[in-house]
Protein backbone atom coordinates (compact mmCIF):
# COMPACT_ATOMS: atom_id res chain seq x y z
CA UNK A 1 0.00 0.00 0.00
CA UNK A 2 1.24 3.48 -0.83
CA UNK A 3 1.00 6.51 1.40
CA UNK A 4 -1.87 8.94 1.67
CA UNK A 5 -1.42 12.08 -0.39
CA UNK A 6 -1.06 15.06 1.96
CA UNK A 7 -0.66 17.92 -0.50
CA UNK A 8 -4.11 19.30 0.27
CA UNK A 9 -4.17 22.12 2.82
CA UNK A 10 -7.90 21.80 3.55
CA UNK A 11 -9.12 19.41 6.29
CA UNK A 12 -10.40 15.99 5.24
CA UNK A 13 -13.95 15.75 6.53
CA UNK A 14 -15.85 13.20 4.46
CA UNK A 15 -15.05 9.66 3.43
CA UNK A 16 -14.87 10.82 -0.19
CA UNK A 17 -12.26 13.45 0.78
CA UNK A 18 -9.95 10.70 1.97
CA UNK A 19 -10.60 8.31 -0.93
CA UNK A 20 -9.86 11.07 -3.45
CA UNK A 21 -6.43 11.72 -1.88
CA UNK A 22 -5.21 8.11 -2.08
CA UNK A 23 -1.99 7.82 -4.05
CA UNK A 24 -1.58 5.37 -6.92
CA UNK A 25 -1.33 1.77 -5.73
CA UNK A 26 -3.17 -1.36 -4.60
CA UNK A 27 -5.34 -1.25 -1.47
CA UNK A 28 -7.56 -3.70 0.35
CA UNK A 29 -10.90 -2.46 1.63
CA UNK A 30 -9.72 -2.93 5.22
CA UNK A 31 -6.67 -0.73 4.56
CA UNK A 32 -8.87 1.98 3.08
CA UNK A 33 -11.32 1.72 5.97
CA UNK A 34 -8.45 2.32 8.42
CA UNK A 35 -7.29 5.38 6.48
CA UNK A 36 -10.81 6.80 6.33
CA UNK A 37 -11.37 6.13 10.02
CA UNK A 38 -8.11 7.91 10.87
CA UNK A 39 -8.61 10.99 8.68
CA UNK A 40 -12.35 11.57 8.20
CA UNK A 41 -15.18 12.59 10.51
CA UNK A 42 -16.92 9.24 10.22
CA UNK A 43 -19.49 10.01 12.95
CA UNK A 44 -21.11 12.80 10.92
CA UNK A 45 -24.58 12.25 9.41
CA UNK A 46 -25.17 9.01 11.29
CA UNK A 47 -21.99 7.46 9.99
CA UNK A 48 -21.62 5.08 12.94
CA UNK A 49 -25.11 3.63 12.61
CA UNK A 50 -25.14 -0.05 11.59
CA UNK A 51 -26.74 -1.05 8.28
CA UNK A 52 -27.51 -4.45 6.80
CA UNK A 53 -25.74 -6.24 9.64
CA UNK A 54 -23.61 -5.39 12.66
CA UNK A 55 -20.36 -5.51 10.66
CA UNK A 56 -21.30 -2.70 8.26
CA UNK A 57 -21.92 0.99 8.93
CA UNK A 58 -23.02 4.07 6.99
CA UNK A 59 -19.51 5.52 6.81
CA UNK A 60 -18.16 2.33 5.26
CA UNK A 61 -20.90 2.39 2.65
CA UNK A 62 -20.07 6.01 1.89
CA UNK A 63 -16.41 5.06 1.46
CA UNK A 64 -17.35 2.33 -1.02
CA UNK A 65 -19.56 4.81 -2.85
CA UNK A 66 -16.60 7.16 -3.21
CA UNK A 67 -14.61 4.28 -4.72
CA UNK A 68 -17.35 3.66 -7.27
CA UNK A 69 -17.26 7.34 -8.24
CA UNK A 70 -13.52 7.09 -8.84
CA UNK A 71 -14.14 3.94 -10.86
CA UNK A 72 -16.61 5.80 -13.11
CA UNK A 73 -13.91 8.36 -13.99
CA UNK A 74 -11.31 5.69 -14.72
CA UNK A 75 -9.21 6.52 -11.66
CA UNK A 76 -9.88 3.23 -9.81
CA UNK A 77 -10.67 -0.36 -10.65
CA UNK A 78 -11.54 -3.42 -8.58
CA UNK A 79 -9.05 -6.27 -8.79
CA UNK A 80 -10.89 -8.63 -6.48
CA UNK A 81 -13.89 -8.58 -4.16
CA UNK A 82 -11.98 -6.60 -1.54
CA UNK A 83 -8.91 -5.34 -3.45
CA UNK A 84 -8.78 -2.09 -5.43
CA UNK A 85 -6.24 -0.43 -7.68
CA UNK A 86 -6.06 3.35 -7.46
CA UNK A 87 -4.80 4.26 -10.91
CA UNK A 88 -4.81 8.02 -10.83
CA UNK A 89 -3.60 9.15 -14.25
CA UNK A 90 -0.35 10.96 -14.84
CA UNK A 91 -1.04 14.69 -15.33
CA UNK A 92 -2.11 15.31 -18.92
CA UNK A 93 -1.58 18.25 -21.23
CA UNK A 94 -4.25 20.89 -20.64
CA UNK A 95 -3.79 22.89 -23.84
CA UNK A 96 -2.45 22.06 -27.27
CA UNK A 97 -2.13 24.10 -30.45
CA UNK A 98 -1.68 22.29 -33.76
CA UNK A 99 -0.70 24.43 -36.76
CA UNK A 100 -0.22 23.13 -40.31
CA UNK A 101 3.22 23.62 -41.85
CA UNK A 102 2.00 22.84 -45.37
CA UNK A 103 0.32 26.10 -46.33
CA UNK A 104 -3.11 25.25 -44.92
CA UNK A 105 -5.08 27.78 -42.87
CA UNK A 106 -6.09 25.04 -40.46
CA UNK A 107 -5.19 25.81 -36.86
CA UNK A 108 -6.52 23.47 -34.18
CA UNK A 109 -6.49 24.33 -30.48
CA UNK A 110 -7.49 21.76 -27.87
CA UNK A 111 -8.16 22.69 -24.25
CA UNK A 112 -9.15 20.89 -21.06
CA UNK A 113 -12.04 23.13 -20.08
CA UNK A 114 -15.69 23.14 -19.10
CA UNK A 115 -17.98 24.14 -21.97
CA UNK A 116 -19.05 27.50 -20.53
CA UNK A 117 -15.50 28.47 -19.59
CA UNK A 118 -14.28 27.63 -23.09
CA UNK A 119 -17.00 29.65 -24.80
CA UNK A 120 -16.44 32.62 -22.51
CA UNK A 121 -12.69 32.69 -23.15
CA UNK A 122 -12.56 32.86 -26.96
CA UNK A 123 -10.24 35.48 -28.47
CA UNK A 124 -12.64 36.17 -31.36
CA UNK A 125 -16.31 35.51 -32.19
CA UNK A 126 -17.13 32.07 -33.52
CA UNK A 127 -18.53 31.52 -37.00
CA UNK A 128 -19.98 28.15 -36.02
CA UNK A 129 -20.45 26.37 -32.69
CA UNK A 130 -20.85 22.67 -33.43
CA UNK A 131 -21.44 20.47 -30.42
CA UNK A 132 -22.40 16.90 -29.55
CA UNK A 133 -23.14 17.39 -25.82
CA UNK A 134 -23.71 14.58 -23.29
CA UNK A 135 -27.15 13.09 -23.84
CA UNK A 136 -28.00 12.70 -20.13
CA UNK A 137 -29.71 9.32 -20.52
CA UNK A 138 -28.76 7.83 -17.18
CA UNK A 139 -25.45 6.28 -18.19
CA UNK A 140 -23.02 5.78 -15.35
CA UNK A 141 -19.74 4.62 -16.96
CA UNK A 142 -17.76 1.51 -16.04
CA UNK A 143 -18.77 -2.01 -17.03
CA UNK A 144 -21.92 -3.14 -18.87
CA UNK A 145 -24.20 -0.12 -18.85
CA UNK A 146 -27.91 -0.32 -18.14
CA UNK A 147 -29.99 2.83 -17.92
CA UNK A 148 -33.18 1.35 -16.56
CA UNK A 149 -35.04 1.33 -19.90
CA UNK A 150 -33.86 -2.02 -21.19
CA UNK A 151 -30.74 -0.77 -22.96
CA UNK A 152 -27.41 -2.47 -22.22
CA UNK A 153 -24.08 -1.30 -23.63
CA UNK A 154 -21.45 -4.05 -23.73
CA UNK A 155 -17.91 -2.84 -24.42
CA UNK A 156 -14.37 -3.87 -23.71
CA UNK A 157 -13.47 -1.06 -21.33
CA UNK A 158 -9.76 -1.62 -21.99
CA UNK A 159 -10.39 -0.15 -25.45
CA UNK A 160 -12.49 2.82 -24.29
CA UNK A 161 -10.97 6.15 -23.23
CA UNK A 162 -11.67 6.75 -19.54
CA UNK A 163 -13.31 9.75 -17.94
CA UNK A 164 -16.54 10.23 -19.92
CA UNK A 165 -18.94 12.35 -17.85
CA UNK A 166 -22.67 12.38 -18.43
CA UNK A 167 -25.19 14.85 -16.97
CA UNK A 168 -27.93 13.90 -14.53
CA UNK A 169 -31.48 14.18 -15.80
CA UNK A 170 -32.58 16.45 -12.93
CA UNK A 171 -30.07 19.16 -13.91
CA UNK A 172 -30.00 18.62 -17.67
CA UNK A 173 -32.16 21.64 -18.59
CA UNK A 174 -29.92 23.86 -16.46
CA UNK A 175 -26.80 22.38 -18.07
CA UNK A 176 -28.18 22.94 -21.59
CA UNK A 177 -29.27 26.52 -20.84
CA UNK A 178 -25.85 27.36 -19.40
CA UNK A 179 -23.65 26.29 -22.28
CA UNK A 180 -26.13 27.30 -25.03
CA UNK A 181 -26.40 30.82 -23.58
CA UNK A 182 -22.61 31.06 -23.57
CA UNK A 183 -22.55 29.80 -27.17
CA UNK A 184 -25.06 32.48 -28.22
CA UNK A 185 -22.80 35.17 -26.74
CA UNK A 186 -19.77 33.68 -28.50
CA UNK A 187 -21.29 33.74 -32.00
CA UNK A 188 -20.68 36.59 -34.47
CA UNK A 189 -23.75 38.19 -36.08
CA UNK A 190 -25.02 35.63 -38.57
CA UNK A 191 -23.05 32.85 -36.87
CA UNK A 192 -24.73 29.53 -36.25
CA UNK A 193 -25.14 26.94 -33.52
CA UNK A 194 -25.55 23.28 -34.51
CA UNK A 195 -26.36 20.85 -31.69
CA UNK A 196 -26.32 17.10 -32.33
CA UNK A 197 -28.41 15.16 -29.82
CA UNK A 198 -30.70 12.23 -29.52
CA UNK A 199 -34.38 13.04 -30.15
CA UNK A 200 -35.07 13.19 -26.40
CA UNK A 201 -32.79 16.22 -25.88
CA UNK A 202 -33.40 18.24 -29.07
CA UNK A 203 -36.27 20.30 -27.66
CA UNK A 204 -34.45 21.42 -24.53
CA UNK A 205 -31.57 22.78 -26.60
CA UNK A 206 -33.86 24.55 -29.06
CA UNK A 207 -35.79 26.21 -26.24
CA UNK A 208 -32.56 27.23 -24.51
CA UNK A 209 -31.23 28.72 -27.76
CA UNK A 210 -34.45 30.65 -28.38
CA UNK A 211 -34.35 32.03 -24.84
CA UNK A 212 -30.76 33.13 -25.54
CA UNK A 213 -31.93 35.13 -28.57
CA UNK A 214 -31.09 32.73 -31.40
CA UNK A 215 -33.44 31.95 -34.29
CA UNK A 216 -34.39 28.46 -35.46
CA UNK A 217 -33.05 27.53 -38.87
CA UNK A 218 -33.94 23.85 -39.15
CA UNK A 219 -33.87 20.45 -37.50
CA UNK A 220 -32.23 17.60 -39.41
CA UNK A 221 -32.86 13.91 -38.78
CA UNK A 222 -29.65 11.96 -39.44
CA UNK A 223 -29.86 8.16 -39.49
CA UNK A 224 -27.73 6.15 -37.07
CA UNK A 225 -26.35 2.82 -38.21
CA UNK A 226 -27.04 1.17 -34.85
CA UNK A 227 -30.38 1.76 -33.16
CA UNK A 228 -30.60 1.43 -29.38
CA UNK A 229 -32.73 -1.57 -28.43
CA UNK A 230 -35.96 -0.65 -26.60
CA UNK A 231 -38.68 -2.91 -25.23
CA UNK A 232 -41.62 -0.53 -24.91
CA UNK A 233 -41.04 2.07 -27.60
CA UNK A 234 -39.55 2.40 -31.08
CA UNK A 235 -35.77 2.16 -31.03
CA UNK A 236 -34.11 5.58 -31.52
CA UNK A 237 -32.32 5.32 -34.86
CA UNK A 238 -31.43 8.93 -35.66
CA UNK A 239 -29.66 12.00 -34.37
CA UNK A 240 -31.56 15.27 -34.19
CA UNK A 241 -29.41 18.17 -35.43
CA UNK A 242 -30.81 21.54 -34.30
CA UNK A 243 -29.44 24.55 -36.23
CA UNK A 244 -29.92 28.06 -34.80
CA UNK A 245 -28.72 31.47 -36.03
CA UNK A 246 -27.54 34.62 -34.28
CA UNK A 247 -29.64 37.04 -36.30
CA UNK A 248 -32.10 36.84 -39.19
CA UNK A 249 -32.26 33.44 -40.84
CA UNK A 250 -32.39 35.11 -44.26
CA UNK A 251 -29.58 37.54 -43.43
CA UNK A 252 -26.67 37.72 -45.85
CA UNK A 253 -24.13 36.81 -43.15
CA UNK A 254 -25.59 33.38 -42.45
CA UNK A 255 -23.63 30.68 -44.29
CA UNK A 256 -25.29 27.82 -46.14
CA UNK A 257 -23.61 25.62 -48.74
CA UNK A 258 -25.57 22.75 -50.23
CA UNK A 259 -23.83 19.56 -49.06
CA UNK A 260 -22.27 18.07 -52.20
CA UNK A 261 -22.74 14.47 -51.06
CA UNK A 262 -26.52 14.65 -50.61
CA UNK A 263 -28.97 13.40 -53.27
CA UNK A 264 -30.10 15.77 -56.02
CA UNK A 265 -33.46 16.20 -57.76
CA UNK A 266 -34.50 14.20 -60.84
CA UNK A 267 -33.41 17.19 -62.94
CA UNK A 268 -29.94 17.06 -61.39
CA UNK A 269 -30.37 20.23 -59.33
CA UNK A 270 -29.31 20.60 -55.70
CA UNK A 271 -32.26 19.58 -53.58
CA UNK A 272 -31.07 18.77 -50.05
CA UNK A 273 -33.66 17.52 -47.59
CA UNK A 274 -33.63 17.48 -43.79
CA UNK A 275 -33.48 13.67 -43.63
CA UNK A 276 -29.92 12.34 -44.00
CA UNK A 277 -29.55 8.60 -44.53
CA UNK A 278 -25.87 8.02 -45.31
CA UNK A 279 -23.82 9.42 -42.42
CA UNK A 280 -21.00 6.94 -41.95
CA UNK A 281 -20.02 5.00 -38.86
CA UNK A 282 -17.94 5.83 -35.82
CA UNK A 283 -16.88 2.35 -34.66
CA UNK A 284 -13.12 1.71 -34.50
CA UNK A 285 -12.50 -2.03 -34.60
CA UNK A 286 -9.40 -3.18 -32.75
CA UNK A 287 -8.16 0.26 -31.67
CA UNK A 288 -8.84 2.67 -28.83
CA UNK A 289 -12.13 4.56 -29.08
CA UNK A 290 -14.01 7.24 -27.19
CA UNK A 291 -17.15 6.35 -25.29
CA UNK A 292 -19.47 8.31 -27.57
CA UNK A 293 -18.42 9.77 -30.92
CA UNK A 294 -20.12 10.97 -34.10
CA UNK A 295 -19.16 9.66 -37.55
CA UNK A 296 -16.58 11.85 -39.28
CA UNK A 297 -18.66 11.94 -42.47
CA UNK A 298 -21.63 13.48 -40.63
CA UNK A 299 -19.50 16.08 -38.87
CA UNK A 300 -17.58 17.00 -42.01
CA UNK A 301 -20.85 17.53 -43.90
CA UNK A 302 -22.12 19.93 -41.20
CA UNK A 303 -18.86 21.89 -41.24
CA UNK A 304 -18.92 22.25 -45.02
CA UNK A 305 -22.59 23.26 -44.99
CA UNK A 306 -22.48 25.87 -42.21
CA UNK A 307 -19.05 27.51 -42.52
CA UNK A 308 -16.49 28.83 -45.01
CA UNK A 309 -12.81 27.84 -45.34
CA UNK A 310 -10.77 29.65 -42.72
CA UNK A 311 -13.78 30.19 -40.42
CA UNK A 312 -13.55 29.56 -36.68
CA UNK A 313 -15.48 26.49 -35.54
CA UNK A 314 -15.86 25.91 -31.80
CA UNK A 315 -16.70 22.58 -30.14
CA UNK A 316 -17.12 22.89 -26.34
CA UNK A 317 -17.74 19.14 -25.76
CA UNK A 318 -15.31 17.55 -28.17
CA UNK A 319 -15.13 14.04 -26.74
CA UNK A 320 -13.22 11.90 -29.23
CA UNK A 321 -12.20 14.90 -31.35
CA UNK A 322 -14.34 14.37 -34.45
CA UNK A 323 -15.07 18.09 -34.91
CA UNK A 324 -11.41 19.24 -34.84
CA UNK A 325 -10.57 16.37 -37.20
CA UNK A 326 -13.33 17.52 -39.57
CA UNK A 327 -12.02 21.09 -39.39
CA UNK A 328 -8.48 19.90 -40.15
CA UNK A 329 -9.73 18.02 -43.18
CA UNK A 330 -11.77 20.95 -44.53
CA UNK A 331 -9.44 23.88 -43.85
CA UNK A 332 -11.34 25.45 -40.94
CA UNK A 333 -9.80 26.73 -37.73
CA UNK A 334 -11.05 25.09 -34.54
CA UNK A 335 -11.05 25.63 -30.81
CA UNK A 336 -12.27 22.47 -29.06
CA UNK A 337 -12.47 21.60 -25.40
CA UNK A 338 -13.67 18.97 -23.00
CA UNK A 339 -13.82 18.67 -19.23
CA UNK A 340 -12.22 15.22 -19.56
CA UNK A 341 -8.43 15.49 -19.93
CA UNK A 342 -8.31 11.97 -21.37
CA UNK A 343 -10.57 13.11 -24.21
CA UNK A 344 -8.20 15.93 -25.12
CA UNK A 345 -5.22 13.57 -25.07
CA UNK A 346 -7.11 11.11 -27.27
CA UNK A 347 -8.23 13.81 -29.74
CA UNK A 348 -4.65 15.08 -30.02
CA UNK A 349 -3.38 11.54 -30.63
CA UNK A 350 -5.97 10.97 -33.39
CA UNK A 351 -5.04 14.23 -35.10
CA UNK A 352 -1.33 13.51 -35.00
CA UNK A 353 -1.43 9.81 -35.77
CA UNK A 354 -4.34 9.46 -38.16
CA UNK A 355 -4.72 12.78 -39.96
CA UNK A 356 -1.91 15.34 -39.68
CA UNK A 357 1.02 12.95 -40.28
CA UNK A 358 1.83 10.48 -43.07
CA UNK A 359 0.02 7.19 -42.60
CA UNK A 360 3.19 5.12 -42.56
CA UNK A 361 4.13 6.85 -39.28
CA UNK A 362 0.65 6.68 -37.76
CA UNK A 363 0.89 3.49 -35.63
CA UNK A 364 4.06 4.50 -33.80
CA UNK A 365 2.84 8.06 -33.23
CA UNK A 366 -0.54 6.86 -31.97
CA UNK A 367 1.04 4.42 -29.52
CA UNK A 368 3.43 7.09 -28.23
CA UNK A 369 0.70 9.69 -27.80
CA UNK A 370 -1.52 7.39 -25.76
CA UNK A 371 1.12 6.08 -23.32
Amino acid sequence: MTALVTASTSPLRSEADVIKTLDRGVYTLDEMYRLVEAHADISRAGGLEPIADATDTRWRRRARGALQQLRATGAARRLDRSVWMIDRPIPLTHRMLLVSLHGSVAEIELRVSAAIDLLNSLDEPADLVLCDPPFGLGRRGGDDLTNGQGRVYRRDQDRVVAGYQDVEDRVYAQFAAGWVTAAARALRPGGQLAVVTGPQRAAVHQVAAEHAGLHWVQTIAAKREFALYMRRRCSPSHWAITVMCNGPVNGHRRVFHCPPDLPVSHAGNAYPTDIWLDNGRSDRHGVLRYDNSLPTRLVRRLILMLSNPGDLVVDPCTGGGTVPIGCWQTGRRCVAGDINAHAISFAAARLLAEHAWPRDRAPALFDAAMT
